[in-house]
């Protein structure tokens, strides 16, 4: 069985579409649990002519943020396998079927492809990339949706980190790939894209500037020292992206402090030159 664990808050339309395509898998071994982080809409009432299907279990807590939902909902699973799909996208009907048919026994993860859908229907491929861990290069993608986790693995790294405000999912993705390392499981990357991430105009964590401030800096502190040795590049990156919050969220000095730093670690990237100059009098 492959358990879905999908976190909700106050999103009833959305959420059944993504339900639908759920129902609409070839592959029919699943479980969906609805994990309702304190929805004020009515979510509750919309969930129960779902819940004939005995697949689909739903649960209403207080909210707790994502991070710690997501965790509950994994106490729950009974799946060999885990996924999250957010209440606000969709699975198109191969989705499980493939990634359950390149499961074997030594399969930590399976990572495939997405497509990022606009409002206006403009669609947009994101394939699995390439990620370097130590010494070596996995083809990854650690996106909701994309990643299929062992749920012995999840359980082993302790799940999500519940004091990180954003930035979750690479967060989970580096220590599952410290884990898959020193146990010897593989990655199964697929060039498949059967997960369609719906960009409305609703609440969303990567559009709510000061959580991804405050969780870019989160992850920068929390794995400093391994990215500074071993991928100043990706450091770099990641000093860009908390820039950048900074700057939405008015804190210039911060962003142009951020921005120095990913000079530093990345000189080559001249984009960073000319949002310096931005930030620093815009």
């Amino acid at each position: 069985m492959i358990s879905i664990i999908t976190p909700t808050y106050n999103r009833r339309d959305l959420l059944q579409a993504t339900i639908k395509s759920i129902l609409a898998q070839t592959y029919t071994d699943w479980e969906l649990i609805v994990m309702d982080d304190g929805s004020t809409d009515d979510t509750e009432q919309v969930m129960q002519r779902f819940l004939n299907d005995s697949r689909i279990r739903y649960y209403k807590k207080e909210n707790t943020g994502q991070p710690h939902t997501l965790n509950v909902g994994f106490t729950h699973a009974r799946g060999e396998f885990i996924t999250f799909l957010d209440s606000d996208d969709e699975a198109y009907p191969e989705w499980l079927a493939t990634a359950h048919r390149n499961i074997k026994a030594d399969t930590g993860i399976v990572c495939l492809g997405a497509i990022r859908k606009f409002t206006d229907g403009t669609e947009i491929k994101e394939g699995i990339y390439d990620y370097k861990f130590y010494n070596d290069i996995y083809k990854v993608k650690f996106t909701c949706g994309s990643l299929f986790i062992r749920s012995s693995v999840f359980k082993a790294i302790g799940g999500y980190d519940i004091e990180l405000k954003a930035n979750i999912q690479t967060d989970l993705g580096y220590r599952i790939l410290e884990h898959l390392k020193h146990e010897r499981l593989k990655v199964v990357s697929l060039d498949e894209y059967l997960v369609q991430i719906n960009i409305h105009n609703g609440p969303r964590i990567r559009t709510n500037w000061e959580k991804t401030r405050t969780g870019g800096i989160q992850y920068y502190q929390k794995h400093f020292n391994y990215l500074k040795k071993h991928d100043p590049q990706v450091l770099s990156g990641i000093c860009s992206s908390i820039a950048f919050s900074s700057y939405k969220s008015k804190k210039r000095a911060e962003a142009v402090r951020y921005l120095a730093k990913a000079i530093w670690y990345n000189p080559s990237r001249l984009t960073n030159y000319v949002r310096l100059v931005k930030y620093s009098m815009l």
